[in-house]
């Protein structure tokens, strides 16, 4: 797997035509498996199953619907993305073992920054759990393309958490979103950043 860094924030829009440019060369065999890690502006976007009561106010930030599973989400500064342009075709056409590996990275990440995190059955995503509540920390969405995965996940490292507002994040109150800042861990982004990409160096779909 291939892993490109961008050093300045991308537009959402430009994000999209780059994955559905890259899914095509994915397709015709003329590219590897990509990592892309990147920041975007403050945007609201939502997925496929998203409710639309779930967006409270439409005019704080940039709303954009996606071709992605999930419901809505925030991206922006501070927050890591990463999107995951993988052929299952040639490792297994299984997204719910694909859904479950992206889950193990993100917790490998968040424990090696001192941040024990859990799943949850009941919510996509990656969760920091206190006095029964859990607060997300990461979210995932993907769509497939001829077994060619697209979009992927973001990690809340030090975003602003207001940013929430306009938004139930994944149909969560928006109060129960954290980063790691939060959780009393700074970390500068680009050393988060570093972590991130060894471990995608190891990234693979298992069990």
């Amino acid at each position: 797997m291939k892993i490109k860094i961008e050093k300045l924030p991308i537009e959402y829009s430009d994000s999209l035509e780059f994955m559905e440019s890259y899914v095509k060369t994915i397709i015709n065999n003329n590219a590897s498996d990509l990592a892309w890690i990147i920041e975007h502006p403050n945007i609201y976007t939502y997925g496929t199953l998203a409710n639309k009561k779930d967006l409270l106010n439409p005019d704080i930030f940039p709303v954009i619907k996606t071709n992605r599973g999930g419901e809505f989400t925030y991206h922006g500064p501070g927050q890591s993305v990463v999107y995951l342009m993988v052929n299952l075709e040639k490792q297994t056409k299984d997204i719910k073992l694909f859904i479950n590996s992206i889950e193990n990275l993100i917790i490998n990440v968040l424990s090696q920054v001192g941040l024990p995190a859990v799943k949850n059955n009941a919510h996509h995503g990656i969760f920091i759990k206190h006095n029964e509540k859990i607060y997300k920390i990461a979210s995932i969405g993907v769509k497939f393309k001829k077994w060619i995965s697209s979009h992927g996940f973001s990690i809340n490292v030090n975003p602003n958490l207001s940013n929430y507002s306009g938004i139930r994040p994944c149909g969560l109150e928006n109060n129960l979103v954290t980063s790691i800042a939060n959780e009393g861990i700074n970390i500068d982004h680009k050393l988060f950043n570093d972590i991130l990409i060894e471990e995608l160096k190891k990234f693979n779909i298992t069990g």
